[in-house]
């Protein structure tokens, strides 16, 4: 994952969290799993950041 789109990824991640949205957050992880898979260990990285569980 390229640093761009980790920054992306990481601000909607606690924009969702301070607004405890989780609908925002199962979407952010859906795109997460669908584009980098849960290989990757940026995006189980940026995952394990969610607040609530979704």
């Amino acid at each position: 994952m390229n640093s761009s789109d980790y920054n992306k990824y990481l601000s909607a991640i606690k924009a969702a969290n301070d607004s405890t949205d989780r609908e925002a957050l199962r979407q952010i992880q859906k795109q997460l799993i669908s584009k980098y898979g849960l290989d990757d260990r940026d995006a189980d990285y940026l995952i394990r950041q969610f607040r609530y569980n979704v």
